[in-house]
């Protein structure tokens, strides 16, 4: 099935952060300007929340043709109602929340296990991104955001001005 990507502001962050989420997040910053380089978009998260514990990070892969990207992001256990895909200064936004509960009575046995947790990746789309192309489907907790390309002018070569007095 298909989902809508919608344009909006980012929210702010706040709250205080945890030394350990501070240096994940130096690390992830560290590899996107590695990658970024060599034409890869950033894969930051530019908001986490103060409380890391039901943070997921879903595996992203990103293939790239002459003519798209093709974006898949691993969700098991993640409804497509409980996806949001926002689009807003040249950032995709992928956001999520998994709610599975499961009850078992097995012999006198009760047992209800419950899985919360919610995610977010960032990902600043490169100039040749034709944002008014992007399509995303759900099927069997892979989540896939296409993105054509579109021709980009290159960058016009500097040139002396000559002083006439």
């Amino acid at each position: 099935s298909s989902l809508p990507v919608q344009r909006n502001d980012l929210p702010a962050a706040s709250g205080p952060v945890s030394p350990i989420l501070q240096l994940h997040r130096e690390i992830d910053r560290l590899f996107d300007d590695a990658f970024r380089g060599f034409g890869f978009p950033a894969l930051n998260m530019p908001q986490w929340p103060s409380d890391w514990s039901g943070m997921l990070k879903p595996a992203l892969d990103i293939q790239e043709t002459d003519k798209q990207y093709k974006i898949a992001l691993e969700v098991p256990g993640v409804e497509e109602k409980d996806i949001q895909i926002t689009l807003d200064n040249d950032v995709l936004m992928v956001r999520g929340e998994k709610r599975q509960e499961q009850e078992k009575k097995e012999g006198g046995f009760h047992r209800v296990e419950r899985s919360y947790g919610s995610f977010q990746r960032a990902l600043n789309l490169p100039d040749d991104a034709n944002q008014d192309s992007i399509k995303a489907s759900f099927k069997n907790g892979v989540l896939t955001v296409t993105i054509d390309k579109r021709e980009v002018s290159a960058p016009k070569q500097g040139r002396s001005i000559p002083i006439n007095g």
